[in-house]
């Protein structure tokens, strides 16, 4: 078979073409460098030692005297051990393969700290990335003796000094006797179980030990002896809506409304990202096939743009139309036929307030991102001019979407809290705060200020729609404009 003979340098000046085409527009160099400044960020919030969940204050009520000093122990032991391994790599990374095999021998021998202090004396700063790794778990000597009391230390109406600061209590692990040893975790963050976690770890290895010593060896043995430790259970001081003959303990049915909240936060993310990218491409597509002229001979700016908007959000939801049936006919019938604890927890998720709030910030996510994708559309003069431009805003608008996980692992998180008054990531952060209850005040004015600047983003599509249509200007007539009226330089 004879292949056509190529032209090299006609496939130079295509591929030529095509390349300068997106290396030319701005918005491709901030998608160049958006990677890297992310990564400063990060680098940063490693260096700093900030972490997405805050210090929490534990303590144990140990009515046996016997386990609280081993349970602490063994949480020193894992902390050592993680900063040991964060040390090591940290070594293996950064520094050359002698001078890492010396860290090691000196984490051996003299500790963590030790380890530290010679990584920070090789490259300064290095060593404080540590702090990013360590547990943000500090067990403190219990304020009170009576659980009672405890409880309203953890509900915040009373509070107890720790180095010279007012701290809220945020845990307890109570271990006393009552046909032989029991353990309890009461908290109102249930959702981050650290303590629970180290406590099951400590009975299962108490278990396992006591097996061990006991000779008879078998392997069936010693699975009995792990699968038979002692169980955790977990309470929620804070709670207080119970059922007659009810108790403070934490079920199935305190755990949905946060795996919900995290599943309607996820939708609305898809709704407002799938509404917002169809405004673009049906904005770019008008404007290049010379529609959006013809439109304007009998239509204002602003009635286009609310029609797009109003036109799209009918598309979006007709599209979503079949999962909305089908999440709600699921949800439906969790409520008549499934598992109580489950169908009770359905009933305390869809409350008015997470309906009332979830149309709210469905429609002012979606007018927010839907009026700048518009404006984008406006400016972009070809396809490779809206990849270029959006692609900045679709990374941002998908690392929003990271609060989800936080909000169902870490309520109290002050990211979280600051996302939802940060506006490229409110609608989704408020949603999946609502199971923990936040004041109403909170939400109210987070969603007005995502309200106004809706508003502002609308006025400042209008303007960028008029400049980007009617002149005929696109990205490049921006750049024109911006370096005439901001920078005072001429242009050609």
């Amino acid at each position: 078979m004879k292949f056509p003979a190529i032209n090299m340098r006609r496939t130079y000046l295509i591929a030529r073409r095509d390349y300068l085409g997106y290396v030319k527009t701005w918005g491709f160099w901030i998608s160049f460098f958006l990677p890297f400044i992310c990564g400063l960020i990060y680098a940063f919030v490693l260096w700093s030692g900030v972490s997405v969940s805050p210090t929490r204050y534990e303590t144990i009520l140990d009515e046996t005297g016997l386990h609280k000093a081993a349970i602490i122990q063994l949480d020193k032991d894992n902390r050592e051990k993680i900063s040991t391994e964060v040390l090591s790599a940290l070594g293996e990374t950064i520094l050359p393969a002698a001078q890492t095999k010396e860290l090691n021998a000196l984490i051996a021998e003299k500790g963590v700290q030790a380890g530290q202090d010679y990584l920070n004396a090789k490259i300064p700063g290095a060593g404080n990335k540590l702090k990013a790794a360590e547990s943000r778990m500090i067990f403190v000597e219990p304020p009170s003796h009576d659980l009672a009391s405890l409880k309203a230390y953890m509900r915040g109406d009373k509070q107890f000094q720790f180095d010279g600061e007012d701290i809220k209590l945020n845990g307890v692990i109570h271990i006393y006797e009552d046909n032989g040893i029991n353990a309890d975790y009461w908290s109102p963050n249930f959702n981050n179980p650290e303590a629970e976690r180290l406590t099951k770890k400590y009975f299962k290895r108490l278990s396992t030990d006591r097996y061990l010593a006991g000779g008879n060896l078998s392997q069936k043995g010693l699975d009995a002896a792990r699968n038979e430790a002692l169980t955790v259970n977990t309470f929620d001081p804070t709670k207080t809506d119970l059922k007659e003959g009810g108790s403070q303990k934490v079920t199935m049915t305190d755990r949905v409304p946060y795996l919900a909240a995290g599943i309607l936060s996820l939708m609305l993310w898809l709704t407002v990202f799938s509404g917002a990218y169809m405004l673009l491409t049906s904005m770019l597509e008008e404007k290049m096939n010379k529609l959006l002229e013809m439109m304007l001979a009998s239509t204002r700016f602003t009635e286009i743009i609310f029609g797009k908007l109003l036109g799209v959000a009918a598309l979006t939801i007709t599209a979503m139309l079949p999962y909305i049936i089908l999440g709600i006919g699921t949800v439906i019938g969790f409520i008549f036929f499934g598992d109580p604890e489950i169908a009770e927890g359905l009933k305390n998720t869809f409350t008015i307030k997470m309906v009332v709030f979830f149309i709210i910030f469905l429609i002012l996510g979606y007018v927010f991102y839907g009026a700048f994708f518009i404006a984008l559309g406006a400016l972009a003069e070809s396809m490779q001019d809206a990849q270029t431009l959006t692609t900045p805003i679709m990374i941002v608008l998908s690392a929003c979407i990271l609060v989800v996980p936080i909000g169902m692992e870490s309520p109290d998180s002050p990211i979280l809290i600051f996302a939802s008054w940060f506006p490229l990531s409110a609608p989704f952060a408020a949603i999946v705060r609502l199971p923990s209850d936040p004041p109403l005040w909170e939400l109210t004015l987070s969603a007005l200020f995502l309200g106004i600047l809706s508003i502002g983003v609308i006025m400042l599509a209008e303007r960028i729609f008029r400049f980007g249509v009617l002149s005929g200007s696109g990205v490049k007539g921006a750049t024109d404009w911006f370096k005439r009226t901001i920078l005072r330089r001429k242009t050609n």
